[in-house]
């Protein structure tokens, strides 16, 4: 973390200096998940899957500190270099907690995880991942997959109002189901006219001006920066209650997390109806 802090300050980047102290101190130190207390008996010990990791939010000091107690947890990135992580090697490398031996590093698409065997993990985990996805259905129907009866899929989403996204409209699970439905792939870019219309740059100092951010949107499959969906609490509550997921707690975290937790069980005892609007 010292080594990138002095690179950034080498290069007099100050835009790029606020950004890293608000994602790697602030936000490593925030208020607690009200849900984590309640959930850790369940999670301890336990083995895990992550999408994109790692993540501040499920680190030691993180509002859903996973990391600590899991026995094992595995990850995915979508290619082995990332803008997030730079370079990543696949293997015994995932380094999620130093007392612990590093778990795999696997490199596949969020929505294709063919390679990981189906009932494998006791809990999935996904920070800020889902709303990168152009096929939120397929991603999750993976995901759950890999998760055993009576598994935990734990997901963290931006609320909209206090990121860049705070022009853009709630997607609609009409929309969701469409995109499904007519299997749209990850260089999907239908969403980019919307984008680059009402994307607040002033609050994605990352993306730089207009041109280098369209350019940036061009490219998005190889870099997945671009949000395709747009979630609030309700959205995300009928999209895990269309996955036939038992919603455990849905909360908001300020003052940028939305988080749902919910459970694989048999459909037949699934009852959402406190969460959603049917």
């Amino acid at each position: 973390m010292i080594k990138k802090a002095v690179a950034i300050l080498y290069k007099k980047e100050p835009s790029e200096l606020i950004k890293f102290i608000f994602f790697y101190i602030i936000r490593r130190n925030p208020h607690q998940a009200k849900s984590f207390s309640h959930l850790k008996y369940f999670l301890k010990e336990k083995i895990g899957f992550e999408i994109g990791g790692p993540s501040a939010v499920f680190m030691k000091n993180g509002i859903f500190p996973v990391y600590q107690i899991a026995d094992r947890i595995d990850n995915c990135n979508f290619r082995s270099k990332t803008i997030w992580e730079g370079n990543i090697k696949d293997g015994q490398t995932f380094f999620f907690n130093l007392k612990k031996a590093p778990g795999r590093q696997f490199f596949s698409e969020a929505t294709d995880l063919d390679v990981i065997e189906s009932d494998s993990y006791d809990f999935i985990l996904s920070s800020h991942v889902l709303e990168h996805c152009a096929n939120p259905i397929l991603a999750l129907s993976e995901w759950t997959r890999l998760l055993k009866e009576n598994g935990l899929l734990i997901i963290f989403l931006p609320r909209k109002d206090h990121t860049f996204d705070h022009r853009r409209p709630i997607t609609t699970m009409e929309h969701l189901i469409s995109d499904f439905i007519t299997n749209i792939r990850e260089d999907d870019l239908t969403h980019m006219p919307e984008i680059l219309a009402l994307h607040d740059l002033e609050l994605d100092h990352a993306a730089g001006d207009f041109d280098s951010f369209k350019s940036r949107s061009l490219q998005n499959f190889e870099n997945r920066c671009f949000h395709h969906h747009v979630f609030d609490t309700e959205l995300i509550a009928k999209l895990v209650d269309y996955m036939h997921l038992q919603i455990i707690a849905l909360e908001i975290i300020p003052p940028i997390h939305l988080l749902i937790v919910a459970k694989k069980i048999s459909k037949e005892l699934i009852d959402n109806s406190i969460y959603t609007f049917k």
